[in-house]
């Protein structure tokens, strides 16, 4: 019955999914990671999730990095279901003649941004009536500060080399920057892994500090243009690639983390060492991930992820056609995700993280 998702929680988490099922109401932090057009296998869950979540008072902290604020951002509009449809077809349009420099890609992320986030919306995404909207980002620090190439590289070789002796010693190298709508600190503020910068949202810098928390290194410009903000800020997945902070401390409560993978890698340079997250901050989380077998039906047996570009580079056609068959399968996990809380057979499915 339930072979298109997998369901992983916590410790804390599982105990209560299994004792009551999923009650939404109990969700109080909704988390998307970044992994640029790996998000498009999961809309099919976001949709249902903005169905059920329609009629909460209560106020729901959305955290994301890179293409998952971009989502979360989706999320808070006025309509947001027309949002995120919006975002999937601006992101598979993209279409590039020759190898794209850094400006021409920054300049595309613009064209997204634009595109699927109206001025007049900025407003209303700030002062949600239920929603509070969080990204993070990254300012850099030394090395990482430079547009030089040669010198970008360098400074980020070196905090790959020393992430392998440490990932906390990261913090040499960036500052977490959290931006948030709310004028009080959502739960997760406490962070303390890495120095710590918390910057509010407003109609000037919301764009510009959402494009911040996406801007990848080497293949994107920096952005120090943040209205309000000095520095020069980098893609929010350096540190937090999926999100391994602590997102309820000392608080009750769950984490609703629609995911691409049953795992969590904590950070950017974390991806070909096996290194897992702090069991602490995965306590509360309920992890909804595509199965193996939902992934081995796709075209080419695989997730969309930003490879594309290169393997499909002057077949947009082809490409477009795999992403867009993609977004048409994810239904079938929103629906099974829906029908798994609503029988309350989520209580049998779901596994440790």
């Amino acid at each position: 019955m339930f072979e298109n998702i997998s369901v992983r929680a916590g410790s804390k988490a599982i105990e209560i999914i299994r004792d009551e099922g999923l009650n939404l109401s109990r969700v109080k932090v909704v988390a998307g990671a970044s992994g640029a057009a790996k998000f498009l296998v999961l809309t099919g869950i976001d949709r249902v999730l903005l169905s059920c979540f329609k009629q909460r008072t209560d106020p729901l902290y959305l955290i994301g990095t890179s293409i998952g604020a971009f989502r979360m951002a989706a999320y808070c509009q006025r309509d947001p279901v027309d949002a995120l449809g919006k975002l999937e077809r601006k992101y598979i349009a993209q279409h590039y003649d020759s190898k794209p420099t850094r400006k021409e890609i920054t300049e595309e992320s613009w064209r997204i941004i634009h595109a699927y986030i109206d001025d007049g919306e900025i407003e209303s995404i700030i002062n949600h009536p239920f929603m509070r909207i969080c990204f993070l980002s990254n300012k850099c620090k030394g090395l990482l500060k430079s547009e030089h190439l040669w010198v970008q590289g360098l400074g980020v070789a070196l905090a790959a080399g020393v992430n392998r002796l440490s990932r906390n010693s990261l913090g040499y190298f960036f500052e977490r920057a959290l931006f948030c709508a709310s004028k009080e600190n959502p739960p997760f503020a406490a962070m303390n892994q890495f120095p710590l910068g918390i910057y509010h949202l407003t109609q000037s810098n919301f764009k510009t500090a959402l494009l911040s928390s996406g801007s990848i290194p080497m293949a994107m410009e920096g952005i120090s243009s943040i209205d309000g903000v000095s520095g020069l800020f980098r893609d929010g997945g350096i540190l937090d690639y999926h999100l391994d902070i602590p997102f309820l401390p000392n608080e009750d409560g769950l984490v609703l983390y629609p995911h691409f993978y049953e795992h969590i890698t904590p950070g950017w340079f974390d991806k070909s060492l096996n290194r897992k997250p702090d069991k602490k901050n995965m306590e509360s989380v309920v992890l909804v991930a595509p199965s193996n077998r939902f992934v081995d039906g796709l075209p080419f047996g695989k997730i969309p992820d930003r490879k594309d570009f290169k393997t499909f580079f002057g077949k947009d056609k082809e490409r477009v056609e795999y992403w867009t068959k993609v977004v048409e399968k994810n239904k079938k996990l929103g629906d099974e995700f829906f029908e798994a809380i609503e029988s309350g057979r989520i209580r049998e499915i779901v596994k440790p993280i």
